[in-house]
């Protein structure tokens, strides 16, 4: 897949971040409350599909619920994710939003459909969303869908080292890979909290020894501070589709020292 170059300067990402995550849950829903339940809780989480971000397949594989996340539109999609019904959010609640998948499942799975929202860590960032706010409209600086740049490209960049997996909870896509004795998960966030902006990681665990963390390429850092791992913030990447995809490639790969260590 041809990268997409993204903007690190790009106005608008925590707000349609925030968005985005409120979006996601509604599509998660349909997993939680439809489909076979993880021990992994993996039931709620969405992969990358042409042009929309489809939940888990639900009724024997035949339906699944899907976001358009650049024209922040649900979808309910056949099992091969193509679209059987569509319902633009914007001027719409959250409520809105479940009763139209609500309605659509109702004609096509038996029993009727019961969906309720999955129940959110104490993380989970508040927006009026929450509070019956219509989702907006407009989005000025297309952030919601450099958002979606971001994900697809983290995407092409580790599909080819394990399954990703968009995961509710958290808003973050992530695959996770075995290096010895360390388990290290790879991938991508938008942001955290209100003001926060997208960032690359890995986190090993066990945590290897600090004496023992191996030199970042790209312009990494070692986090240590709440949680530790590697990161690599929005704002350090490089100008150009070929340099950001370089230096990404490059920054991975160095994490993956930790297998020696």
């Amino acid at each position: 897949m041809e990268w997409l170059e993204l903007d690190p300067a790009k106005d608008g990402l925590p707000e349609a971040r925030l968005v985005l995550h409120y979006a996601v849950q509604l599509v998660a829903a349909v997993g939680q409350s439809l489909g076979e339940k993880a021990p992994d809780d993996s039931q709620q989480s969405l992969s990358l599909g042409a042009g929309a971000w489809l939940g888990m397949p639900i009724a024997d594989g035949a339906l699944r619920a899907g976001l358009d996340p650049g024209q922040l539109a649900l979808r309910l999609c056949d099992g091969a994710g193509a679209p059987l019904a569509a319902f633009p959010l914007a001027g719409h609640t959250m409520a809105e939003g479940l009763a139209f998948l609500s309605a659509e499942l109702a004609g096509r799975t038996r029993p009727a459909s019961t969906l309720a929202l999955p129940q959110h860590p104490a993380d989970f960032p508040h927006h009026p969303l929450a509070d019956g706010a219509p989702f907006p409209a407009a989005d000025d600086h297309g952030a919601r869908t450099e958002l979606a740049h971001l994900f697809a490209d983290t995407q092409a960049l580790l599909e080819d080292q394990a399954p990703l997996r968009l995961w509710p909870h958290h808003f973050d896509l992530a695959c996770s890979v075995q290096l010895g004795a360390i388990s290290l998960g790879m991938g991508v966030s938008p942001g955290e909290g209100v003001s926060g902006r997208p960032y690359w990681y890995a986190t090993p665990w066990p945590r290897p020894p600090l004496d023992r963390l191996p030199p970042l390429a790209g312009v990494g850092t070692w986090h240590l501070e709440g949680w530790m791992g590697a990161e690599l913030p929005l704002e350090r990447l490089a100008d150009g589709a070929a340099a950001q995809r370089n230096q990404l490639v490059a920054f991975f790969q160095s994490v993956r020292g930790l297998g020696s260590v």
